[in-house]
């Protein structure tokens, strides 16, 4: 669900000055998977399936000329929806850097071929064990052999079609019952043609069993699970291959990786929100856990492009109140910069003063409890 690892360059030269840095489009919330932490897979009841409308995606499209990147994916499988190349070859024509994530099951040699000839800049592929069994269990209806297969299929094919893109990424998943195959995941990557590995967190957990799967802590992590991501350091070093991790112990951001003030989330019904995880599509409150305590927030939509434009969502009060909260933080790191003329000789007194403005300046409320808050 991330959008910091989308950060590699492309052929693609994009326009500079452009306000926003991505909208984040999701084409449908509909997935042929049952992975045990997928909201989806647990508000299955209350879940809102369906797939966007080409016209509410047109609709947006008429802000693209303000935007770096159009990733398509939300809480559903991107490859599922039926005009999701014409939502692509709409985002190249605005010159955007267009990028999308998928469980890979639907990577045959038609779709890679099609994905590499419409100039797609990003493909990240889920992944949640280097072994069948691993992945299986935690990825549920996904065939690792098949995965595999067509990873295979994308990488082959970019080489033959003499492509430069996309550039393709392994999103290794880490849970409790998979990180001590992280290492092997690595040089599995190597071999089939991965570009760059990242291992992501279990960010957003609703319920006791995500919580239990999840290997960050709210205070010390568990030394073991670090060892297994130097180990796969190092093995990536060697190899030669380009791995990120994500922190496993919180921290708080001043402005988190989805970065409301530049980033949007347009949901598949239309819904403008600030990010994903504020916009989950599924009846009642959304649930989650966080450090221990459970927590229920409102879905927060600022306004549906079926009945707004774009941009009177965007400067309407309630949004510019939410990302109020943001620019003001972002503006207290600024003047203490500032105030201290670039130098750092009183690093620990810097991060003081930072601590201090910030308790008085707190994160919006519905953000405390969202790890992403925290840099995981």
């Amino acid at each position: 669900m991330k959008l910091n690892w989308l950060r590699k360059p492309s052929e693609k030269i994009v326009q500079r000055g452009r306000p926003f840095i991505a909208f984040q489009i999701e084409p449908t919330t509909r997935c042929q998977l049952k992975c045990v932490m997928c909201p989806k897979t647990v508000y299955t009841d209350d879940w809102l399936t369906g797939d966007m409308p080409l016209s509410v995606y047109e609709k947006i499209s008429r802000y693209f000329h303000l935007i770096q990147r159009v990733h398509l994916q939300g809480w559903g499988e991107p490859l599922l929806h039926p005009n999701l190349f014409d939502m692509i070859q709409i985002a190249n024509s605005e010159n955007c850097l267009t990028s999308l994530t998928t469980n890979g099951a639907l990577l045959a040699q038609d779709m890679s071929e099609e994905l590499i000839r419409k100039g797609v800049d990003t493909v990240a592929i889920s992944i949640a064990g280097a072994m069948r069994e691993t992945h299986e269990n935690i990825r549920r209806g996904s065939h690792f052999d098949h995965l595999i297969g067509n990873i295979k299929t994308l990488a082959n094919l970019k080489f033959k079609m003499r492509s430069k893109t996309p550039l393709i990424v392994l999103s290794f998943l880490m849970t409790k019952t998979n990180i001590e195959e992280l290492p092997e995941a690595v040089s599995l990557a190597k071999d089939i043609g991965i570009n760059e590995v990242v291992a992501t967190n279990l960010d957003y957990v609703p319920k006791k069993a995500q919580d239990d799967m999840k290997i960050f802590s709210c205070n010390k992590a568990d030394i073991n699970f670090k060892n297994y991501i130097h180990t796969a350091e190092k093995r990536a070093h060697q190899l030669k291959m380009p791995f990120r991790n994500y922190p496993l112990e919180l921290e708080e951001v001043i402005v988190c990786e989805m970065n409301p003030l530049h980033i949007v989330s347009l949901s598949f019904d239309g819904c403008i929100s600030p990010c994903i995880y504020l916009n989950i599509p599924s009846r009642g409150l959304i649930s989650r856990i966080f450090c221990g305590k459970h927590y229920e927030i409102e879905r927060q939509c600022f306004g549906n492009l079926e009945e707004s434009d774009f941009m009177e969502i965007w400067t309407g009060t309630p949004y510019e109140n939410f990302r109020k909260v943001y620019q003001d933080r972002l503006n207290i790191l600024k003047k203490i910069y500032s105030d201290i003329g670039g130098t750092f000789h009183n690093l620990s007194g810097v991060e003081k003063s930072i601590e201090s403005e910030l308790l008085e300046n707190p994160l919006p409320e519905i953000c405390r409890s969202c790890y992403k808050a925290y840099h995981i």
